[in-house]
């Protein structure tokens, strides 16, 4: 699959990579739409003190779910989804009281771990939001 790779600030590549298969509790996504804002540019540019590289960036995207992980029951193949890339542990106090942005382990998609400027994304099941 094709992957846009910030391999570090203002270097972007477009690169092959193995299509991910996903594992417990994921699902893969095919995606069809990704956005680009102010955050993504600030990566490029080296201007986010949070993100790691190098890194598939793209937190705002949508697509079709093509496989699921082991357990999920939430999500089925061919569900057209919207993906939240804010990716919170759920127990941490923050969580407890409904602020999961502010979690201790806090993770964004396309910023701290691949997002969605990717044919395919692996992502928790549970980020999947039902578009129909």
């Amino acid at each position: 699959m094709k992957s846009i790779l910030i391999e570090k600030p203002n270097q972007l590549a477009i690169v092959e990579r193995e299509i991910p298969t996903p594992s417990a509790g994921e699902v893969r996504v095919k995606v069809k739409l990704a956005g680009i804002c102010g955050s993504d540019s600030h990566i490029y540019r080296g201007h986010n003190p949070f993100a790691k590289y190098p890194r598939v960036i793209g937190h705002e995207f949508f697509g079709v779910i093509d496989a699921v992980g082991e357990g999920v029951e939430s999500a089925r193949v061919g569900e057209r989804v919207a993906v939240d890339p804010v990716v919170s542990c759920g127990h941490c106090y923050p969580c407890s009281i409904g602020k999961p942005n502010v979690c201790t382990t806090l993770a964004v998609l396309g910023v701290h771990a691949d997002g969605g400027f990717s044919e395919y994304a692996v992502v928790p099941a549970k980020k999947c939001v039902e578009n129909s």
